[in-house]
């Protein structure tokens, strides 16, 4: 049962003061929105008399924030009100001296817990958010262990990226420096934030996701980990694995597309988005004490301006956040793009260099340019970071991205792709190995001919030396004697001088003769200690899909040879490439020459390193390593590839890898074996469906009894494209593996048959038709709606939902007034999930009726109903309710309804779910789908569905209530049998994904029950 009123009892006077706030009666559009918007001012003015800013933080709706970031639609409004108020929490429970309030706690778990779920609009999104907030504190209010393991963590220690992640998690000033308290708040806020995927990350988010929410006391080490030393390090089977504290933590929605239309103005035009004006105040573009109002009109009038082809001739630009931030900056710094490129191709130690006492004339010659360049650089970085800070937790997201470069460890080094570009075989054109080789064969061959040319001279004094010895014999008298002693002598000396100079030039040819094998062998055990390929998510090269985004960019670092992180170096350019392998020649030179098997030709090997660096900066080399890329990647080369770098995906320093979630796994929980996976292919849905139940259905009873104990627990799976969260323990979904009967026959008969019945029981008549026909045509783009609206204006009843939606895309397909470049424009999926929201219809007549039944079937106490009526009565407009509504009207108003009557806009149990379950299980919307896992995405799950439009069962995205979703098309290939080569796979084997203290809870599991 929901809880009675909640504060102060709501009478007639105060529902006419929040209906005449909200200026609008029950079945208008946007009743719902300004009615929790009244509520929420009026509970907000309520609270700041009250005084606790525990209360206000734990309570707060971020109503005009939310309202803006819905309308603009370029950040999600569940991530940003969960960024800001973890941000805020963390600072509230640590002190300036670093110390957990503990006393605290308590009285923010009660408030959190009364203020748990939201009403609002959308709010069904921030239901596993704030539960997960709640976790986060009971278990340090439990639990002394996790509270000493945050108070370990400290203040980084000459790791200024370390610092900087710091200062973006908490958006701290430049003139405070980090403190103790700073990096545990830093840390408290990303262990309470939620984590999410939003770069072609998954292979490390699905694992980073259980790590972070189900084992706290790994991801805490973690996070102490990495702000001490810069990076996280695993050893196992003997060798140790080292992952730098990624410096980068992501893009966020920075690239996300946003089109620009002429009549863009409204909530919805983008100069009202709060990333926009945070970033634009972070450099100080808008004053930070003009209002909201004045601030919008000033961030108005940079983006037009900075898009001066955007007028009557060209209404529509495709565009995005990180363009307008470089558009607008560019213009205010007078700065191009031909600017930056010069300034960027520069010496690395000219750049970003202002203490230059003399500097070169190219940079002198642009007068106030370079300071202009870097200017731009500075503020673009600020202004995107304050942009993503909104919505994202930059350490939480760099920590996220640094587990994702263990997916890419390799014991040897003939594994990594810089190997491959190097060409280190004396085969390989245009390769190290063969200039190493023809140098070396060439000092070779001029010492193995002064051998034969001394061997010849030895010899023919070795013949002299042997006519005296015999002529001394003979020789009778004295003087003759003596004389021919001391020429013997000359000779011998001779003779052993001619011997040693040949002996050490034969031991100067066996040097070089073994000297290749000596510098290959030692340069592949060097490269690992200055060279690393680490996950990159801001990497370029890599373009994913909306939904198929397993492939991961993964970028050469030089490492200089040191050990702080702090001072290691992306490789993001040819230039950058040859200068980095120029810099780990010239350090190992002298590793190298004292070898004491290579005593003598110390000389040599400088002139042949000098050559090798030399080497590496030719176009040969650089061209012939792109083309051996492609030969070990095989895929065909480009022509002329330096001249082309934006055609190829695969480079010496950047490449595209499949993300390999095994490989991680195995790597972070120190494991020799890939974890235990069963996979196969599938022929469709259903059997998808079966292989999903029998699969969990043959795991033994102790490894799954956990997740019938928590719901939240994941296993991790993948599609063929990507990785993401089973859930076992969600209902119904349990309810499949847990049963006896034969999986396939219970799916269809409990399953999809009931629900293929309520959709066959789905027809339209005329008045129907037109209703949907309308609320179609809204997600049509505005210069097409019109001609949509007449090209179905005749469409009639009675028709089945079915065919109804066979009709629109046929007629779409045919008609080349809707479609644009080939492409319909309205997809079958947008069809499909317009009606999963808003069937079945029913009359205006019937809503008071239907309210009531959902008041009934979720047991609502007799006064709490009794006063939803007399809120009903009074928020209906005299000429009465619209004569068609849907099931998400008949949501909406519910919700709005209880708002009204609690006079609250939070509370301690779920309405958004109460009233979703409670439609659905009266009919009143579609049934209840299957949710089976977390996708990963910032807000959808994963679920089976039978289909309003085509009545099968089919895989879909829906919200964590159900009550909205649309189908997984895209992922049509990997269910339909088509290719066998793409599985899907559960890691069946929870336990080996577990830290071993975790598991003990579980060593003596009961039996199962049956």
């Amino acid at each position: 049962m929901l809880p009675n009123l909640v504060g102060k009892k709501v009478n007639s006077e105060s529902i006419k003061i929040i209906l005449s706030s909200a200026r609008a009666y029950l079945g208008d559009a946007n009743f719902y929105k300004r009615v929790f918007s009244a509520v929420a001012k009026e509970r907000r003015a309520a609270q700041a008399v009250d005084g606790d800013n525990l209360k206000r933080v734990c309570a707060e709706e971020y109503d005009d924030v939310t309202r803006r970031l819905d309308s603009t639609r370029i950040q999600e409004s569940c991530a940003v009100r969960n960024i800001l108020r973890t941000r805020r929490l963390a600072n509230l429970l640590i002190n300036d001296k670093g110390e957990l309030n503990s006393s605290l706690l308590p009285r923010v778990i009660a408030h959190l817990t009364t203020h748990l779920y939201s009403l609002g609009p959308q709010r069904q999104h921030d239901s596993k958010r704030q539960e997960h907030i709640l976790k986060v504190l009971t278990l340090l209010r439990d639990s002394k262990e996790l509270v000493q393991l945050l108070k370990r963590i400290g203040k980084p220690h000459s790791l200024l990226h370390c610092e900087t992640i710091i200062r973006e998690t908490l958006q701290l000033p430049s003139n405070i420096a980090v403190s103790d308290a700073h990096a545990r708040r830093a840390a408290l806020s990303a262990w309470m934030s939620y984590l999410r995927q939003n770069v072609g990350s998954c292979f490390a988010t699905a694992p980073a996701i259980i790590v972070h929410d189900e084992q706290p006391e790994l991801f805490l080490a973690d996070i102490n980990e990495i702000l001490a030393t810069g990076r996280l390090k695993r050893t196992y089977a003997g060798i140790e694995y080292s992952v730098p504290l990624s410096v980068s933590w992501g893009t966020g929605d920075l690239r996300k597309p946003i089109l620009l239309s002429i009549d863009s103005e409204g909530d919805s035009a983008i100069w009202n988005s709060p990333g926009i004006l945070v970033a634009f105040e972070s450099i100080d573009y808008l004053n930070k004490e003009m209002s909201t109002k004045e601030k919008i009109a000033s961030a108005r009038q940079m983006i037009l301006s900075a898009f001066p082809e955007w007028n009557d001739s060209h209404p529509y630009i495709l565009t995005s956040t990180e363009e307008v931030f470089q558009r607008i900056i560019m213009k205010k710094l007078g700065v191009t793009a031909q600017d930056l490129e010069a300034y960027t191709l520069r010496p690395k130690g000219m750049i970003f260099s202002s203490l230059l006492m003399q500097p070169p004339s190219s940079i002198s010659s642009m007068g106030g340019k370079g300071e202009s360049c870097a200017n731009f650089y500075f503020q673009f970085e600020r202004a995107t970071n304050s942009f993503k800070a909104l919505a994202d937790n930059a350490l939480l997201k760099s920590w996220e991205f640094s587990l994702a470069s263990f997916s890419e460890t390799k014991a040897q080094f003939t594994r990594w792709n810089l190997y491959s570009s190097l060409g280190l075989r004396p085969e390989d054109p245009g390769g190290i190995g063969q200039y190493l080789y023809e140098t070396i064969k060439q000092k070779l061959d001029h010492w193995n001919q002064k051998v034969r040319d001394l061997q010849v001279d030895y010899e023919s004094i070795f013949s002299v030396v042997k006519q005296l010895e015999s002529r001394m014999r003979h020789i009778g008298n004295e003087k003759d004697a003596h004389w021919a002693q001391a020429e013997y002598q000359s000779k011998v000396n001779e003779f052993y001088t001619f011997e040693e100079v040949r002996n050490k030039a034969h031991a100067k040819a066996n040097l070089f003769a073994s000297l290749f094998d000596i510098l290959i062998t030692t340069y592949d055990s060097l490269f690992p200690q200055y060279f690393q390929e680490v996950y990159d998510a801001d990497l370029h090269e890599v373009t994913v899909g909306p939904f198929d985004d397993s492939p991961a960019g993964f970028r050469l670092i030089y490492k200089h040879g040191r050990g702080n992180t702090a001072q290691w170096t992306k490789i993001k350019t040819p230039e950058e490439f040859a200068d980095a392998l120029s810099k780990f020649f010239v350090a190992t030179e002298s590793e190298i020459a004292s070898f004491k098997d290579l005593e003598g030709i110390q000389t040599d090997i400088s002139e042949i390193i000098t050559g090798v660096v030399n080497h590496v900066r030719t176009n040969e080399f650089l061209e012939s390593a792109f083309h051996r890329m492609a030969a070990a990647h095989q895929v065909a080369a480009i022509a002329n590839p330096l001249e082309n770098l934006d055609k190829i995906a695969t480079k010496p320093w950047a490449y595209v890898s499949g993300g390999t979630m095994g490989s991680l796994v195995s790597c972070y929980y120190r494991r020799e074996q890939k974890p235990t996976e069963v996979s196969r292919w599938v022929e469709n849905t259903m059997e998808l469906f079966v292989f999903f139940v029998d699969t969990l259905k043959h795991i033994p009873y102790a490894i799954m009894e956990p997740f019938l104990k928590d719901s939240n627990k994941s296993m991790l799976i993948h599609s063929p494209t990507h990785a993401f969260l089973m859930k076992p323990g969600m209902s119904p979904f349990k309810d499949a593996w847990q049963t006896e009967a034969y999986t396939y026959t219970w799916l269809r008969d409990f399953f999809v048959r009931p629900r293929t019945q309520f959709i066959d029981s789905l027809n339209f008549d005329d008045e129907m038709v037109e209703y949907i026909i309308q609320e179609i045509a809204s997600a049509v783009p505005g210069n097409y709606r019109p001609y949509f609206k007449k090209v179905f204006s005749n469409m009639h009843g009675p028709i089945s939902s079915q065919d109804f939606r066979e009709y629109v895309v046929d007629r779409m397909e045919h008609e080349r007034g809707l479609q644009h470049q080939g492409q319909m424009v309205l997809s079958s999926e947008d069809i499909d999930s317009k009606l999963y929201t808003l069937l079945p219809l029913f009359r205006g007549n019937q809503l008071e009726s239907k309210l009531k039944a959902i008041w009934t079937q979720m047991s609502l106490s007799a006064e709490l109903k009794e006063n939803l009526s007399n809120i009903f009565e009074q928020s209906s407009p005299q000429f009465g309710i619209k004569n068609l509504l849907s099931a998400q009207d008949l949501h909406e108003m519910a919700m709005s309804l209880l708002c009204i009557a609690y006079g609250a806009t939070s509370l301690p149990l779920d309405c958004h779910f109460a009233v979703s379950k409670a439609t659905q299980d009266l009919n009143f919307a579609m049934p209840t789908p299957i949710i089976f896992a977390d996708t990963n995405w910032t807000k959808d799950l994963f679920a089976f569905v039978v289909s309003p439009g085509t009545g099968m069962l089919e895989l879909w995205r829906v919200d964590p209530i159900g009550r909205t979703g649309a189908p997984m098309s895209h992922w049509k290939e990997w269910l339909n049998g088509s290719r066998k080569d793409a599985l899907w796979g559960i890691y069946s084997r929870p336990y080996e994904y577990t830290p071993a203290k975790v598991m003990q809870n579980h060593k003596h599991p009961p039996k199962k029950l049956l």
